[in-house]
């Protein structure tokens, strides 16, 4: 079954950008959520409603009260509800008549709770509210900010005192507090353009959500917190939106840990999912994943900024030579190059830095240099005309309130006339004050309050423009062998499963059946020595555990033998276990062994697995996970990803492997796993020989349901 489309956002331009607006259940109170919220629209410019019977007739907070939805003068565009949740589902119906354009609910107490009612009841909810046509934000939200138009349909008080130009970021958070934090950097001159919460998405989810965002013209990016979803398989169309519009999504994944993912769960009522699958689903949506919250507004404020990379390097410019060994360590363990600068660089930086400093990167001005304009100019002009720099990196390590808000403005014109970004690690613990807000609102200077994340922030930014490989297709022969797989649900043991394989067109190594000594040995010289045996019994998985698999059999006698012994371990661990005799392989050349494995993810479909085989497997987990079908160059550059791919690549002297071949297998795994589609619970090669010549699967197991 297909995920939902996206909404339209077009169908949401009415709830969240809306003309005019009515609170619902606004009292006398201030500090009531319904009075925070219309004095919240204090700086929109179309009308506004306050309703509640008991004020019918009266201003309310300097706004006109009716007395319900029904006595609205006007089909309001977005109509907020504050109210408990036994009140909401007669408003969504009076809402409807009235030809509102979409709510915000605040109400909590549905499928966040562990009451299976309260679930029923929000499920009912979803289905009015869609058989109506009336989009839903909420419920257990806290609404929405459209900074653009001024309109704060939100209970958290002061909205107004966001004084930042609208434009630059949006932001889209499922929990609420969360998103509003976030948005609150509007009020140090962060440029921010939207703001919405999901909270239990009864209706609307935060991809509907980011996806209205990306539509709007003063959206450069989007910040993305998300706990859970019904449906992870939205996010791919989500993705594929944002690249299509040149707008990029940074995402934060709450939830992570067991703990968290349970305190996920119960929050939004959504599914938490795999940690590994939701990875890679934001890896193949072209999302860039931070690692924490503070990592993602600065991050996605980058992203808003930077234009695209003119080079790989980065260069370190600073008046302090520890900031610069600070800085420098930090971009080698985010994976970024630090080019020296060439002759005419450096020749700029020598005469001008003292013999003191270091005209080399990162490039050590001395303080001497940072308190004369012309001299700092100079170098930075030089390190920004470089043409091996993508990014300048200016760690400040000193505020001043006077000085360094004049420094950061006269470096925003020299980032502007090259086209690079210059990125400001803020190093005082003096963490606010003019110099902070200086960079906040340059268009060309992107302010970190760590290095590690600053560096971070670059090595996504050089990532996202170097473009995601191809989805993989699923082939004809992946079909065909996936159409011919028994019916029902099933468990293949190795010989079935390594046919599907070879039919589909991966190179798994042939065997032969034997349920008997005598038939084994005759098996054995029909292949030809030396001889591997594995046990044959459709009860057990892993035959190592048994004693199952004797290899290197260079004779009659020795097959005669491992057929006795495998028979005996069967017989003392697993007597229980029906035996249908063993497999008589071929002993395969010696080569790096890798696991592919395939399994359903219930967000995200059928997930991939590709790392480290053999026995070693679960023992160092060195495994990278992607969304099937991936593409021979994805595959590839998941075989990259591992800490293990020195073994392919010819370790300590030994043969490389043909990566490419091994690539184009894992690709025609992945494509057989797709085309099973649902049916699929589990499948697995382990191990994968890779050889210089290419690979073979020397073991399978396949697990279907009905």
């Amino acid at each position: 079954m297909n995920p939902a489309p996206l909404r339209r956002a077009e169908s949401l331009r009415r709830l969240l950008a809306p003309n005019s607006v009515a609170v619902v259940g606004v009292s006398a109170e201030p500090t009531s959520f319904g009075a925070r919220t219309i004095t919240n629209m204090r700086g929109f410019a179309g009308p506004v409603y306050a309703v509640n019977p008991k004020y019918a007739g009266q201003e309310l907070h300097g706004y006109p009260c009716v007395a319900s939805i029904t006595d609205l003068p006007e089909a309001v565009d977005s109509v907020v509800l504050c109210m408990p949740r036994t009140g909401i589902l007669a408003n969504v119906e009076l809402a409807a008549a009235r030809g509102v354009g979409g709510l915000t609910i605040y109400a909590s107490g549905y499928g966040e709770t562990d009451l299976p009612e309260r679930a029923v009841e929000e499920e009912h909810l979803r289905a009015r509210a869609r058989e109506l046509g009336i989009p839903l934000l909420g419920a257990n939200c806290l609404g929405f900010v459209n900074h653009v138009t001024r309109a704060g349909a939100t209970f958290m008080p002061d909205y107004f005192k966001m004084t930042a130009p609208a434009g630059g970021v949006g932001v889209v958070s499922q929990s609420g507090a969360l998103g509003y934090a976030l948005m609150q950097a509007a009020e140090r001159g962060f440029a921010m353009c939207h703001m919405a919460t999901a909270g239990n998405s009864t209706d609307l989810d935060v991809c509907d959500l980011a996806g209205f965002q990306l539509e709007m013209p003063q959206c450069r990016s989007i910040a993305l917190a998300v706990e859970g979803l019904r449906d992870g398989r939205r996010l791919i169309e989500l993705g594929d939106k944002a690249r299509a519009l040149g707008k990029p999504i940074v995402v934060l994944k709450l939830g992570r840990g067991e703990t968290g993912a349970k305190a996920a769960m119960s929050h939004t009522g959504s599914m938490a999912g795999s940690t590994a699958a939701w990875s890679a689903a934001f890896r193949r949506a072209g999302m860039l994943e931070v690692e924490d919250f503070d990592a993602l507004l600065e991050t996605a404020g980058f992203m808003a900024k930077a234009p695209k990379p003119k080079a790989r390097g980065v260069g370190i410019a600073t008046p302090s030579g520890g900031a610069g060994i600070l800085a420098s360590d930090h971009a080698e363990y985010a994976g970024l190059t630090l080019p020296q600068p060439t002759a005419a660089t450096e020749a700029v930086l020598r005469a001008a830095i003292p013999d003191f400093g270091s005209p080399r990167n990162p490039c050590d001005l001395t303080a001497q240099v940072a308190t004369n304009p012309a001299s700092f100019d100079a170098c930075m002009n030089a390190m920004l005309a470089d043409p091996q720099y993508a990014a300048i990196v200016m760690p400040v390590v000193y505020h001043n309130p006077t000085t360094t808000p004049l420094r950061m403005a006269a470096m925003a014109p020299l980032a502007r006339a090259a086209g690079k970004p210059i990125c400001i690690a803020w190093i005082p613990e003096s963490l606010e004050g003019p110099g902070p807000v200086a960079v906040d609102t340059s268009a060309d200077l992107s302010l970190f309050r760590s290095m590690r994340r600053m560096m971070k922030a670059i090595a996504l930014w050089l990532e996202y423009h170097d473009g995601q490989p191809a989805t993989g297709v699923i082939g004809e022969a992946a079909k065909a062998a996936a159409a011919a797989l028994p019916k029902g649900a099933c468990t293949l043991m190795e010989a079935q499963a390594k046919s599907a394989f070879a039919a589909a067109g991966l190179p798994a190594m042939p065997d032969a059946r034997a349920a008997t000594a005598k038939a084994a040995i005759a098996a054995a010289e029909a292949l030809g020595y030396p001889v591997v045996l594995k046990l044959d019994s459709p009860d057990i998985a892993h035959k190592t555990e048994v004693g199952g698999v004797k290899l290197n059999l260079a004779n009659a006698a020795e097959v005669s033998t491992a057929f006795a012994a495998i028979m005996e371990g069967v017989r003392s661990h697993a007597p229980a276990a029906r035996v249908d005799g063993v497999l008589v392989q071929r002993m395969a050349a010696r080569g790096p062994e890798l696991i592919l494995g395939a399994r359903q993810d219930p967000q995200f479909g059928v997930t991939l697995l590709v790392g480290l085989g053999g026995v070693q497997a679960e023992l160092w987990r060195d495994v990278t996970l992607d969304i099937a079908p991936v593409s021979p160059a994805r595959a590839e550059a998941m075989l990259r990803s591992l800490k293990s791919f020195a073994l392919l690549d010819g370790f300590r002297g030994a043969a490389p492997v043909d990566v490419a071949k091994v690539a184009h297998t894992i690709a025609r795994f992945s494509e057989l796993a797709a085309a099973i589609g649902p049916r699929l619970e589990e499948m697995e090669i382990n191990p994968l020989v890779c050889l210089p010549e290419g690979s073979v699967a020397l073991d399978g197991l396949m697990q279907l349901q009905a």
